[in-house]
């Protein structure tokens, strides 16, 4: 069975117990696939987390009702299966941008129509990535020329906000309102330094600071611009501007018609009041220069390390705990190592998992302690595609289970898990890292 045809049976489950409480757990099983390969397969070949795609579904059936019927906002919701009635009205103001007593009175008409993949699948092909990621736009930015501050600091979380406040200071002694500035910010490795980590800001302006350069912090700079996918945070909470990054890097990059660009990422702030309220998150791009063809490879099993971590901090836990590891069996500059990665989930939350394997040298002996970090990377058939390292890894899933969907050779093998193996540092492009991105496949019987 094609994975279509899989993530479809899913959806008339869905649409048949729409009204009832559903179980993800249960929509599994009748889809026959774990619950991670069912997160990934529907929001690769849908579009929409399955989660997200049945409040969507909901919410429509509650727009009809609220139209066609006179029955309270309160029965309308526990009918079409939320909760409760907070939860209700918060997801129909988040999706239609209206309380359910305004829709009422509205000419607004929000439609979110069960999907049929048996007849979607070209269209998800051939359709425009505008589309899907109507938020993110591709501009070319002009070199942007003001007063230039770098922060550094030990510590790396929240090293922005700290660098505006310091920054704002130093322009109030100069009488200089920054809420009437364009801001941009970047960071900056500070390599070699005691203090690792800096951030770059930049506050334009068409004035003279001839003034202000007198100030040891103080300096003119230039931006040099260039091409970038841009993107606004919903939200300045730390958690939403990484989904939006996670966003553009993991999702739209790998599906779009560019690369990553050697040019920095940027991070523009709208203030007022000394808070912000506002981001723009712009990532380098340049037009892809080849065309990435999927592969079918065979490969034997492998024996490595595992760094298992979930929940939001996933990824830096294990990245971290690899890393310790590599340390203190003195391998951390070995070249012979191999590193693979593995997550469930696109957007890190709490329900996320995140693994890093390591596979050391030949003749490296696991001690007692460390024994039970060994497992087995599965051998066998897999899809293969090579790319940019782009984060989770999310639009290049997509784009193998996409093109598996659509093969009458080869199937997902839901039994084994995909994995990424970063190749070595000597194949990097200008610092941008490569990997392999291999989901497991089997020969249709």
């Amino acid at each position: 069975m094609q994975s279509g045809e899989i993530v479809q049976r899913a959806i008339d489950y869905i649409e048949d117990h729409l009204t009832e409480s559903l179980s993800l757990e249960e929509i599994a099983g009748v889809a026959a696939m774990s619950l991670p390969n069912l997160y990934r397969l529907f929001h690769s070949l849908t579009g929409h987390p399955i989660k997200e795609y049945i409040r969507k579904r909901r919410i429509n059936e509650a727009a009809i009702c609220l139209r066609d019927t006179d029955l309270p906002t309160i029965d309308i919701g526990y009918r079409c299966g939320f909760e409760s009635y907070q939860a209700f009205i918060k997801t129909f103001k988040r999706l239609t941008g209206l309380t359910p007593g305004q829709y009422r009175r509205s000419q607004l008409v929000y439609s979110f129509e069960q999907m049929n993949l048996n007849e979607q699948v070209c269209y998800l092909e051939e359709r425009d990535l505008s589309e899907r990621f109507p938020e993110v736009r591709v501009i070319r930015l002009n070199p942007q020329q003001g007063i230039g501050y770098l922060f550094v600091s030990e510590f790396e979380s929240g090293i922005e906000t700290v660098a505006i406040d310091h920054f704002r200071e130093l322009l109030s002694s100069y009488r200089i309102d920054m809420n009437g500035l364009r801001l941009f910010g970047w960071n900056v490795d500070m390599e070699g330094e005691t203090k690792p980590f800096g951030y770059q800001l930049l506050a334009v302006d068409l004035m003279d600071h001839t003034e202000m350069m007198k100030h040891p912090e103080l300096y003119s700079i230039t931006l040099d611009g260039g091409l970038y996918a841009v993107a606004r945070s919903p939200s300045v909470a730390e958690d939403c501007i990484q989904n939006t990054w996670n966003r553009l890097f993991s999702e739209w990059l790998p599906r779009s018609v560019f690369e990553q660009g050697k040019h920095e990422f940027i991070e523009e702030y709208a203030l007022n009041r000394d808070q912000i309220v506002r981001m723009k998150l712009y990532l380098p791009v340049e037009r892809s220069k080849l065309v990435k063809r999927i592969e079918i490879v065979e490969l034997s099993s492998l024996k490595v390390m595992r760094f298992r971590r979930t929940g939001v901090d996933c990824v830096k836990q294990a990245d971290e705990d690899s890393i310790s590891w590599l340390f203190r069996n003195g391998l951390i500059e070995d070249s012979r190592i191999r590193v693979f990665m593995h997550c469930d989930g696109g957007l890190l939350d709490e329900s996320s998992l995140y693994e890093v394997y390591i596979a050391p040298p030949e003749e490296f002996l696991a001690s007692h302690e460390e024994v039970d970090l060994q497992v087995e990377l599965e051998g066998g058939m897999y899809a293969c595609l090579e790319s940019g390292a782009y984060g989770t890894m999310t639009g290049l899933l997509e784009r193998v289970d996409r093109w598996l969907a659509m093969s009458t050779e080869y199937r997902p093998d839901p039994a084994r898990s995909w994995f990424a193996s970063y190749l070595p540092k000597e194949e990097a492009d200008h610092g941008i890292f490569k990997v392999k991105c291999y989901v497991p496949v089997q020969i249709m019987s």
